[in-house]
C-alpha cells in the first residue's frame, strides 16, 4: 500500500475511535461522577495519524457528569467531516488506479 492510502486509512481509524469516545461521553451524560474523556491525536511517521492516548478530564463533582454536550456535538461534527475527507481520498485513489488500468489494458 502506498503512503496516501495508509494516511487515509489511519485517519479513518482515528476518526472512528474519536467518534466512539465522544459517543461514550454522550451516553454517560447523566451518570453521576462520570469524567469526560478526550482523545489525543498524534502523527505517525512517515505519514498518517493515530489516537495516541485518551485523557480523562478530572470531575470534581461526584454527583454529576462533567460532559459538555455542546462540546461533544462539535466533536461529532469534526469526526464526521474528517471521516468523509479520508474516505474521499480513498475514492479518488480508487478512481485513479481504475483510469490507469484502463489506459494500460
Amino acid at each position: 500500500m502506498d503512503v496516501s492510502m495508509n494516511t487515509a486509512i489511519s485517519g479513518i481509524q482515528a476518526s472512528i475511535l474519536r467518534h466512539n469516545v465522544t459517543a461514550n461521553d454522550v451516553a454517560n451524560v447523566n451518570t453521576p461522577g462520570y469524567a469526560e474523556r478526550t482523545p489525543i491525536q498524534s502523527d505517525l511517521r512517515p505519514a498518517g495519524t493515530q489516537v495516541s492516548a485518551i485523557r480523562q478530564t478530572p470531575n470534581p463533582d461526584p454527583t454529576m457528569s462533567n460532559t459538555d454536550l455542546a462540546e461533544e456535538s462539535k466533536e461529532q461534527i469534526v469526526n464526521k467531516n474528517t471521516l468523509a475527507a479520508n474516505v474521499g481520498v480513498l475514492k479518488a485513489k480508487d478512481r485513479m488506479i481504475g483510469e490507469l488500468l484502463d489506459l494500460v489494458g
